[in-house]
């Protein structure tokens, strides 16, 4: 069974609460060491000293390798909850240009002109730097995705696209071809290379 944060915590605590207490002890022996009237007695509580401060310097020297090792098992978790946060940041941003990028090329086809090409390639650069705005936004992923995809459409002017819907058990839909939902997210996204999207299939 892997150890809690807490259960880390309270082991260096243990600790720490053994070497102050071994501290302790190590000050009143040195006192009563200092007061010895006797050569034997001084020599004895020489002897408790010296065992009492290995004990201090074992007991801090352990309590730092269990801080170090927690304070390192913290970060390597901290640092692969921001990797896959940022996995996840990525996915959304990408899921998202796709269907505003589609709203795109829906609304504005190419026509070859050169000037036309410029302001699409324009407004890509626009979108992905609203996109890296929102994923600043410490509640990106929470927000729901359509309503993001919809505040885009609407800053470019364009009609936001139907939001998709979780496909339910099999309907008649379906059967026939399937959901408008489906549709949306099987359909190839139309792009434009250099500018310029693929001709239509005159099939």
């Amino acid at each position: 069974m892997s150890e809690t944060p807490d259960s880390a915590e309270r082991r260096e605590q243990i600790l720490g609460e053994v070497a102050e207490g071994l501290h302790a002890i190590f000050k009143e022996t040195q006192r009563r060491a200092l007061e010895a009237e006797d050569n034997d007695e001084l020599v004895s509580l020489s002897g408790s000293l010296c065992k009492l401060a290995r004990g201090v310097r074992q007991c801090l020297a352990m309590h730092a390798k269990l801080q170090r090792e927690r304070l390192a098992d913290e970060d390597s978790s901290a640092e692969s909850r921001a990797l896959t946060r940022f996995a996840d940041v990525q996915d959304r941003k990408a899921a998202i240009a796709r269907r505003v990028t589609r709203r795109f090329n829906e609304a504005w086809p190419d026509d070859d002109e050169e000037d036309e090409n410029e302001v699409f390639n324009q407004r890509l650069e626009s979108l992905n730097e609203r996109l890296d705005d929102l994923a600043e936004d410490a509640d990106f992923l929470e927000l729901d995705p359509d309503v993001l995809i919809a505040r885009l459409c609407e800053e470019f002017g364009l009609e936001p696209p139907q939001p998709l819907k979780p496909l339910g058990p099999a309907t008649p839909d379906l059967i026939r071809g399937g959901t408008q939902a489906e549709s949306e997210t099987t359909r190839p996204l139309p792009h434009k290379a250099n500018g310029h999207a693929p001709p239509a299939d005159s099939s």
